[in-house]
């Protein structure tokens, strides 16, 4: 069954497409979930379940038979955005509620909107629940322009301030805070197409199914607003009034084997601070006696695990952040994870590969600006993974956020993770691997001969071209993990100049005239150059030539460029090449331990001596300038005298996150690298 089974029913559709060579994966879909939301659950399919190939359409569709086998409760999964203060949309509302339970309180809708005070705070009315219950929505501050919802609770009995008809005290002995106040979202709209033709009730086949969406979130602020301005009126018949806070566009794409596309575009209506993650997984269910094993590419130690191997995330003990100071290379947050149920023996059961792809605002380089606080956690109540894609970014009016993130389930046995993911124009190879291997490869017939070029956290070695037969690589040292865009086949007529594509061979980062430059006054200064390449080169060797001795040692490395400032990354270096002795003339060789992917355009080289300051040692320099443009900071003044690149003051060893200090007046050092 190379192909997609759709069953659907009104809203509720059910996904089935080949597992294994003797099971089929069952996924489910609802376009009319909480708060007519889609949603990945309905009462038919509880869970993603595995049924043997043989299960008949009616032992699936419409209710899950006991044939079926339950892998993954995916009832949360489809995914809010956070505003700073409180999660909505998806399936969540403003958790600023206080639900009261008052028996017989006497409140009717005609007392919705009116305004309570515990003698400190203003609570409003916003929904009569029932003939017990009362919902009060909590009092807003607005902060630089931004209104918050406050998590705070009435600390004494609600008494009537204005509004309404039923004045009597309401009592708070009932009360339960941080409740989530909904509808919170409105405008629903939803479409969906199976290889774009529409899909009809009953059961249909494909290759891909597409569902589309689109609402509005309202401001907390109008919501409040709103309810007092309208005393009577109960808000979910009032939404379209409420000023909007976004508009969230959701694209879900299905494709056969287990796998589902998911495309967010969030865009501002007001101004406000977002965090988003475009996808979040709850765990994969268990086997009696059995664990969940969680690896994750460019990540070492967070929460008290080592997610570089195989972490039993049943362990984990609190929420966990994956900050920068976690990753192995910090120019690359946190995109991807695989996770695994295994038996009490530890023999895989099914398993599932989640990540971002390096597309829009997914891209590496812009999740690095916008992620500094983290670029993705794991919640400890459910282990739930939130890969981010923007956290804490201010949007204003009229500006958007997209991002795609992947899941594949995948089938035992497995020793790593091996994809192709396509998504629009683009097709994505991943590979995650925990092991040392040898002449392992991922088989991608179908990308023959496409370029692979990197664009994720990536520490393979594999072709330039995918092969006959798919990529090749090797893991010399575990954990091994690459991603790569698998670009159309556009050969240049001849060689690129200045990075050659032969293996072994060396290059010069910038050729033309040459002078020494001493590096006088420069001891413990990092002086940073910026580098330009036509296209990303793995080097193994990095190269400088020490001209007359000097004391202590050089050492180098690369940066990556920040577009949005136009200066260096500051989060780390891309490669720390180590030190080069000074105390003896000639070419000197850095052999890094593993090859270093330079990035295609721009990169800043970074030189700093260390060690001891006693005699200055002078090195080959590019003897004209480096023809860029260098954002000099709120004054003109360093405008004077030769400018060759930024410094950072007081780099005393290896190198890591940094703080630029201003401009310098060095050149540019000759640098050589060694193409691997």
């Amino acid at each position: 069954m190379p192909e997609l089974i759709v069953y659907r029913s009104n809203a509720l559709m059910s996904v089935r497409s080949r597992f294994d060579a003797t099971r089929d994966v069952v996924m489910p879909a609802n376009l009319a979930y909480a708060e007519a939301m889609v949603g990945l659950w309905h009462s038919g399919l509880p869970q993603v379940s595995l049924v043997p190939s043989t299960a008949t359409d009616a032992q699936v569709w419409p209710v899950m038979s006991a044939v079926g086998t339950r892998v993954h409760d995916t009832s949360d999964d489809n995914c809010p955005i956070n505003t700073g203060w409180s999660y909505v949309g998806g399936n969540h509302g403003y958790n600023v509620g206080n639900q009261i339970v008052v028996a017989n309180h006497g409140k009717t809708t005609a007392d919705v909107g009116s305004q309570w005070t515990d003698g400190t705070r203003i609570f409003t009315l916003l929904a009569v629940t029932n003939a017990s219950s009362l919902l009060f929505g909590n009092p807003y501050t607005v902060v630089d322009g931004i209104a918050q919802g406050a998590r705070v609770k009435p600390a004494a009995p609600l008494t009537h301030v204005s509004g309404a008809t039923n004045r009597t005290t309401v009592p708070i002995t009932g009360l339960t805070p941080d409740v989530q106040i909904r509808p919170a979202t409105h405008s629903h709209t939803v479409a969906v197409e199976l290889d774009g033709r529409p899909v009809p009730d009953g059961r249909s086949t494909g290759l891909e199914l597409v569902i589309r969406e689109s609402y509005l979130i309202p401001t907390y602020q109008g919501m409040i607003d709103t309810a007092r301005a309208n005393v009577g009126t109960p808000i979910a018949t009032i939404m379209p009034r409420i000023p909007s806070l976004c508009r969230i566009a959701n694209v879900y794409r299905w494709s056969p084997g287990g796998g589902l596309l998911v495309t967010q575009t969030v865009t501002a209506l007001a101004r406000f601070t977002l965090n988003a993650g475009v996808t979040q997984c709850t765990p994969l269910t268990p086997v009696t006696g059995g664990s969940r094993r969680q690896f994750m590419p460019n990540v070492g130690v967070a929460g008290g695990l080592n997610w570089s191997t195989w972490a039993n995330i049943d362990t984990l003990a609190a929420l966990t952040d994956v900050t920068p100071a976690a990753l192995v290379d910090r120019t690359m947050p946190a995109a991807s994870m695989t996770q695994w149920v295994v038996s009490g023996g530890g023999v895989q059961q099914w398993g599932i590969a989640v990540g971002l792809l390096p597309v829009a605002d997914g891209a590496p380089q812009t999740r690095a600006r916008y992620t500094t606080a983290k670029s993705w956690f794991i919640s400890s109540s459910l282990k739930k993974n939130y890969p981010q894609l923007v956290w804490g970014r201010t949007l204003a009016a009229g500006e958007s956020v997209t991002g795609t993130a992947y899941r594949r389930y995948l089938a035992p046995p497995s020793t790593a993770t091996e994809l192709v993911v396509s998504a629009g124009d683009d097709d994505f190879v991943v590979i995650e691997r925990v092991g040392a291997v040898a002449e392992a490869e991922l088989a991608a017939p179908q990308l023959f001969h496409r370029l692979l070029v990197p664009v994720g956290a990536t520490n393979l070695t594999v072709p330039d071209r995918v092969t006959v037969a798919g990529v090749p690589y090797d893991v010399p040292v575990s954990p091994g993990y690459g991603m790569w865009r698998a670009d159309p086949d556009e050969a240049l007529p001849e060689p690129l100049p200045g990075a050659s594509r032969t293996r072994g061979g060396y290059f010069l980062a910038r050729s033309g005239p040459t002078v020494e430059s001493t590096c006088t006054g420069a001891y413990q200064r990092l002086l940073l150059h910026p580098f330009f390449l036509a296209e990303p080169t793995p080097v193994d060797r990095a190269c400088v030539e020490v001209t007359r001795v000097g004391t202590g040692v050089l050492r180098h490395g690369v940066y990556a460029h920040d577009p949005a400032t136009g200066r260096p990354a500051l989060l780390g270096p891309v490669a720390d090449f180590g030190t080069v002795a000074v105390t003896t003339v000639g070419v000197k060789e850095s052999v890094l331990a593993a090859p270093v992917l330079l990035p295609a355009g721009w990169h800043w080289y970074g030189q700093v001596w260390q060690v001891s300051g006693v005699t200055a040692p002078t090195v080959r320099a590019g003897g004209v300038g480096c023809a860029t443009v260098l954002n000099l900071g709120s004054t003109a003044a360093a405008m004077t005298g030769d400018r060759f690149g930024y410094e950072v003051a007081a780099v005393t060893g290896a190198l890591g996150a940094i703080t630029i200090g201003g401009v310098h007046q060095f050149p540019p050092p000759q640098v050589a690298y060694r193409r691997a």
